[in-house]
């Protein structure tokens, strides 16, 4: 096993080994992964970027080769006491310490960086023929006592493999984090049909009487770009976030637009709908987004409802509205992925009727280092 090596993202075969052996690992066992991508993430890490840092991380094998592979998310302007992680190891070479050594380095770089929360996540793909209705206790009863919750924290040294649990959440466990948060991945084959569009768009409508929706493709209009920066710093603390330690994501007008350069330069294609209340205030927004490597994957990013809106239909009118600009600007085939907590329950009616079900259970993972270990002066 080599020295752990910081990969430098400027070096492009440096890159594409390293995300040939993360993409591949991560993805293992997973029939809907949709994990990095690999010209979206070479894009992010050489582009200036004052809110977050990424860094690249590798070992390898007595041969030569990465055998494994580490990914730090570094919040740069709010969030700052957090670390966000996550760690590939190639199959053959699993059980073996590689992955345990990335720990390590973790640890080192949460101290060195001050940060006291750790976070990590764990797919778990749900069996092929279950129901997209949820059984009783939902789909995120645990199948397996995955360890105590971020208010009690597990020692590594005492962790135990549970009985069905799986390798990703045996993993974390072993490293010191405990079960934090849970959502389900759902899907969504596209395009649906005009009918069922209609249908949904109608019965919204009947509620919400006095709003208007709007729609734009790319780039935020200048007259919403501060009301619509508002309503994005409120998504973090009105979704579900179980146990998660996490606060507030702050944006204004200028962070919108580094987010839409971005985009640009990524080569994606988003779709966005907004609800204007009666009184001229942004009561809602939906996304959807389209990855340019891969027409066929398409994301539901954030859809919010202020709280003072609810009640009135906007989030299932905002989503079909959507959903008909994305259908009308691209009517091929393809899926819409979409993550929500089991707790979300206004949201997750939404998604069923527009056909959503369910492939995987996504958790987060949560570690708290002592005050002690950070670095000192």
């Amino acid at each position: 096993m080599s020295t752990p090596e910081r990969v430098d993202p400027s070096d492009s075969s440096a890159f594409d080994a390293w995300f040939d052996v993360f993409s591949v690992a991560d993805d293992d066992g997973r029939p809907y992964a949709v994990g990095l991508i690999r010209e979206d993430l070479r894009v992010s890490l050489n582009r200036p970027d004052p809110y977050r840092a990424i860094e690249l991380w590798a070992l390898r094998d007595d041969a030569g080769e990465i055998a494994a592979t580490m990914i730090l998310d570094v919040p740069l302007t709010d969030n700052t006491f957090r670390l966000g992680a996550g760690i590939a190891v190639r199959a053959d070479v699993r059980r073996q310490g590689f992955g345990r050594a990335l720990g390590r380095v973790l640890d080192d770089r949460a101290a060195a960086l001050e940060r006291t929360t750790l976070v990590t996540q764990v797919e778990v793909p749900l069996p092929p023929a279950i129901s997209w209705v949820n059984p009783p206790g939902g789909l995120l009863a645990p199948e397996i006592p995955v360890g105590q919750r971020s208010t009690s924290r597990v020692d590594p040294r005492n962790a135990q493999r549970v009985e069905g649990m799986t390798a990703g959440q045996s993993f974390a466990m072993a490293l010191g984090f405990s079960a934090a948060n849970f959502e389900v991945h759902r899907v969504l084959e596209l395009p649906l049909a005009s009918a069922l569009l209609d249908e949904l768009s109608a019965k919204a409508a009947e509620r919400h009487q006095g709003y208007v929706l709007r729609s734009w493709r790319d780039r935020c209009p200048d007259d919403l770009v501060d009301a619509f920066a508002a309503l994005q710093t409120t998504f973090v603390l009105e979704a579900p976030q179980g146990d998660l330690k996490v606060e507030a994501v702050q944006w204004d007008a200028v962070r919108i637009r580094r987010a839409e350069e971005l985009n640009v330069a990524q080569g994606r294609k988003s779709w966005t709908t907004v609800a204007i209340a009666p009184d001229g205030t942004l009561a809602g927004h939906t996304e959807l987004v389209m990855i340019s490597q891969d027409a066929g994957k398409v994301f539901q990013w954030g859809t919010l409802v202020s709280p003072a809106h609810r009640g009135h239909r906007l989030g299932l009118g905002l989503k079909a509205h959507n959903h008909r600009e994305l259908q009308r600007a691209y009517g091929e085939p393809s899926v819409v992925h979409t993550w929500n907590g089991e707790e979300n329950t206004a949201m997750n009616a939404v998604n069923a009727q527009l056909g959503f079900r369910p492939v995987e259970r996504h958790e987060e993972w949560q570690k708290f280092l002592p005050a002690q270990t950070l670095a000192s002066d």
